[in-house]
């Protein structure tokens, strides 16, 4: 397998791009990593490993998508950026999948300018991994942030995608499709949402109707369905929520007196699990959906685990053949998507 990473792109690159090709590539030696950017300021970062480790390439590019460029703008302008390049890797088949922690906007816009759209899909999107409660196998939602507005037709084609991926993926025959909403009852919702369930109603999907916010964690559901401004809320509440939680546990400790500090250290390689399911970093970064191709969008602010792990879902996602679960999901529901 070979994967190509765009090296400048995300908060911390291109150190933290590096430390994640590197340990990808000694835990997988028979896959290749391609670092795409300005080998001038590379080759010092990889100092001896380049000798080290064969499977770590360098692809020269020289220019750099910055995150707060306009995306579509910065895709067409910028045609050595390390981002585009990592791109067309991708789509002229040097690479099997592409990774990027970088201006999502220009991530997105640069896979279905460059890569093109499964047919039938009008808009991708970001799907979002979200861990379970009851269960070691996420699910997955979408959309994160690409879209934030959306029509029933488009949130019924993400509900398609989203099936597609969790058949491919996790192998599950059936998987359980919900719509995010504000209740489980069938008059709850906007407009929006109740058209979509009206119009998913007519597909074989496995719909298990509304989700509320409170039951996103649960495996309740395999797929959640919501606009990309909603999902993407969704998801950053819960990284925040995530993050203040363990942050008010340690200051508990903290000002605690010493049983309750002991019984935290017996404690501390279950709290360790426990950061470990909720931390983004594990996950690596969001799967692009209906496009024709393999693209996965890391955090911004992505460490070198964070990287390591994308690379492995650009892999598994590839392996998986999500491309053919899409193209074929999207030609049985043409017959009621019209």
């Amino acid at each position: 397998m070979r994967l190509a990473l765009d090296a400048f792109g995300g908060d911390h690159a291109p150190q933290v791009c590096v430390d994640g090709a590197l340990a990808f590539a000694r835990e997988h030696p028979t896959d290749v990593v391609i670092l795409v950017g300005d080998q001038a300021r590379l080759d010092p970062l990889l100092g001896p490993a380049k000798k080290r480790l064969p499977n770590v390439h360098l692809h020269h590019a020289s220019q750099v998508v910055g995150m707060g460029e306009h995306g579509p703008q910065a895709i067409r302008g910028k045609k050595d950026s390390s981002l585009r390049v990592a791109i067309e890797l991708h789509r002229d088949g040097e690479a099997d999948g592409f990774v990027s922690a970088g201006n999502s906007g220009a991530v997105m816009a640069g896979a279905a300018l460059l890569l093109g759209r499964v047919d039938g899909v009008s808009r991708p999107a970001f799907a979002a991994l979200l861990p379970q409660v009851d269960s070691e196998r996420p699910s997955v939602m979408l959309d994160a942030g690409a879209n934030t507005e959306c029509d029933a037709k488009l949130l019924a084609t993400f509900a398609v995608l989203g099936e597609a991926w969790a058949r491919s993926l996790w192998k599950l025959p059936r998987p359980k499709v919900c719509l995010l909403s504000n209740g489980e009852e069938e008059g709850k919702g906007t407009r929006l949402t109740r058209d979509t369930m009206a119009l998913l109603k007519k597909s074989s999907l496995n719909l298990a109707g509304y989700i509320e916010g409170n039951a996103l964690f649960s495996s309740r559901c395999d797929v959640v369905v919501t606009d990309g401004f909603t999902g993407n809320i969704a998801l950053k509440t819960s990284e925040g929520a995530a993050s203040a939680v363990g942050s008010i546990l340690k200051r508990a400790i903290e000002k605690a007196g010493l049983p309750e500090k002991v019984g935290a250290a017996l404690l501390k390689p279950t709290l360790a699990g426990l950061k470990k399911v909720v931390d983004y970093a594990e996950y690596g970064g969001a799967p692009m959906l209906g496009i024709d191709g393999v693209g996965i969008v890391a955090h911004g602010r992505s460490k070198g685990r964070a990287i390591e792990r994308a690379l492995v879902a650009c892999r598994r996602t590839a392996e998986a053949g999500l491309k053919g679960f899409q193209i074929e999901a999207m030609k049985q529901a043409a017959q009621w998507l019209g």
